[in-house]
């Protein structure tokens, strides 16, 4: 079995700066520990450029600065009022070195699940000449430089990293949302989406992707067994078949098998002709399943030859009477043909009719080694 390859998940999330500061300096709101959740478990990459990073640390440093501020403010609050409160000032709070905090923060992001890219190191000439074009992320007056660099790093590492990138982009900004040409002109395919939405959307697609997936695997399971259909067929052909009449004549005949109107008189020959279907992982009714073998259900078409006796008059009609005797191109209605009373079949007549059933063949596959995606040892157990 070749490896699967995914059809709808993501191979990459890139977040934007600002989704990062609406998520709060501890990173800790529930949508990016779910989508963290569900990237780790699946092997999804999400990224921000160093870029975001040293963007981020300029607002986490002003949050600090800002609390720490706050703080000062309540410790000289509190002596104005003459409440004890231990002495506290600038020199005991020191707020830490920007490469420091860098480093800091890259190194969480990082166990985090959070891989961290380089920049995109474009010459400066190009970056002018996208700007006075304004091309999106840029806008009037050359705004945009830094969400240039940033969506042009997820562009790069994208198309570097995987064969055919599949990628989503999550950020607040409008310009960077227009953005997409810059991902399709070197073949990344994208979608732009905001941190409210960016769970549900995964959620979404690992489903589809769960049932691509299911039918992939379904797919190289026929596959494989439709290789060994001669085998099959000459298993049913060797193997005594219970034919009865539930069998022949059924009320409720499967899409594709023939209804016989009349009483089955006798068979004249049974051969399996095809596969139809191959179901696996259903065990059999009534049995307990093996733990070191993989059920399944090969259906496998019969055609048979059958002798049949029509219904004669007086059970549910008049069958094989004759009514006239015409060329199809004298019908018209200038030469009306009468019907002729040729009496009547009361005994009904035999008939040979061709006939196509479905029985199932029960087999096993080595189960370790369909769990590794690795299909042998097929074993034909029994036919139902």
């Amino acid at each position: 079995m070749t490896e699967y390859v995914w059809k709808h998940l993501p191979y990459a999330i890139y977040l934007d700066t600002n989704v990062l500061r609406a998520s709060g300096p501890k990173l800790d709101a529930p949508w990016i520990n779910e989508l963290l959740s569900i990237t780790t478990k699946y092997g999804i990459s999400l990224c921000i450029s160093e870029l975001v990073l040293s963007e981020w640390c300029e607002y986490l440093a002003g949050v600090l600065e800002n609390n720490r501020q706050k703080l000062l403010s309540s410790v000289n609050l509190l002596e104005h009022y003459g409440i004890s409160v231990p002495r506290i000032g600038q020199q005991e709070i020191n707020l830490p070195e920007k490469n420091r905090l860098n480093a800091t923060v890259s190194g969480k992001l990082r166990a985090a699940g959070i891989d961290v890219i380089p920049n995109w190191d474009a010459p400066l000439a190009e970056l002018l000449a996208e700007a006075v074009v304004k091309k999106p992320p840029f806008e009037e007056g050359g705004k945009g430089l830094c969400d240039a660099v940033i969506v042009e790093s997820y562009v790069r590492h994208a198309k570097d990293t995987f064969d055919e990138p599949r990628v989503l982009v999550v950020s607040r900004d409008a310009a960077v949302k227009r953005s997409g040409d810059r991902f399709k002109s070197h073949g990344v395919a994208v979608d732009f989406i905001d941190e409210q939405s960016i769970v549900e959307k995964v959620k979404s697609l690992l489903k589809e992707e769960v049932a691509a997936f299911i039918d992939k695997e379904k797919t190289q399971l026929r596959e494989y067994i439709i290789s060994h259909e001669a085998e099959v067929l000459e298993y049913v052909r060797k193997t005594p078949l219970k034919v009865t009449d539930w069998m022949l004549n059924s009320p409720f005949a499967a899409k594709g098998e023939d209804r016989v109107e009349g009483t089955i008189e006798s068979i004249l020959s049974i051969k399996p002709t095809r596969i139809t279907d191959v179901i696996g992982g259903a065990p059999t009714y009534g049995e307990e399943p093996s733990q070191e073998r993989y059920p399944l259900r090969i259906s496998v078409e019969l055609e048979l030859d059958i002798v049949v006796r029509e219904y004669g008059f007086g059970l549910l009609g008049v069958l094989g009477k004759t009514r006239a005797v015409v060329q199809p191109d004298t019908l018209d209605g200038s030469a009306p043909v009468s019907l002729e009373a040729t009496g009547f079949d009361w005994k009904g007549r035999e008939t040979t009719k061709t006939i196509r059933r479905n029985l199932t063949v029960l087999a096993t596959l080595d189960a370790e080694k369909k769990k590794e995606g690795v299909l042998e040892d097929l074993r034909l157990e029994g036919i139902v």
